[in-house]
């Protein structure tokens, strides 16, 4: 979620057109406000603002999975808008929400810059995070920071990633995270990987993807 908000100030004009928007807004069952974004004049000017808004998202929940898709409104020919979604960030709720894990196979390796595999085993992975297992008794020492490693995942472009230890979970295997400091090319990337995985193993989430 953004970290802040901006205040934006009307005039008088503008005020006037959000009385005028906001009195063509449908009351449904006393409880629920409808707002048709398909028409013209007022609609288009709201679609505009909400096109210069730094951060614009779309959420979705199916169960325990809250699903946070990054908007992009573009306007096309003839003042016609388009609302593009991102791959989403996935989470899964309970007491607090969680970013969803993928369990790692043996298709997801560490690599360094030549594609040799490192000492390093994928335990899971996450849209802003990786675990990372090292089973070998004579060599458990982790580094505090991940640089000029790379992911390779199944079918896919080697990813250069990068990131810091935010915590231990046992003996052989440590957290970091990657949000602060790979890529966000990179992070793209990896969520929609993770979106496709999410798809097929929670596939009542996404009943009306391809229809």
């Amino acid at each position: 979620m953004a970290d802040s908000h901006k205040e934006f100030l009307v005039n008088e004009d503008e005020f006037e057109l959000l009385s005028e928007m906001l009195m063509e807004t449908e009351i449904m069952d006393d409880k629920a406000l409808k707002y048709d974004i398909s028409g013209r004049g007022g609609k288009d000017t709201l679609l505009f603002q909400l096109g210069l808004a730094d951060d614009l998202q779309l959420v979705a929940n199916y169960g325990d999975h809250h699903l946070v898709f990054p908007v992009q409104m573009e306007m096309g020919d003839f003042a016609n808008f388009s609302m593009n979604l991102k791959s989403p960030k996935i989470y899964e709720t309970g007491e607090k929400l969680r970013s969803w894990r993928l369990p790692a196979d043996k298709t997801m390796r560490i690599v360094n810059e030549d594609g040799e595999e490192l000492h390093y085993q994928i335990k899971d992975l996450s849209a802003s995070g990786i675990s990372l297992l090292i089973a070998d008794d004579e060599n458990k020492a982790f580094p505090e920071k991940l640089h000029n490693i790379y992911l390779q995942l199944p079918n896919r472009e080697r990813l250069a990633i990068s990131g810091s230890q935010i915590r231990r979970i046992d003996d052989q295997t440590v957290a970091y995270s990657l949000g602060k400091s790979t890529d966000d090319e990179v992070l793209a990337s990896l969520a929609e990987y993770l979106f496709e995985c999410h798809a097929e193993q929670h596939p009542e989430a996404h009943a009306n993807r391809f229809k």
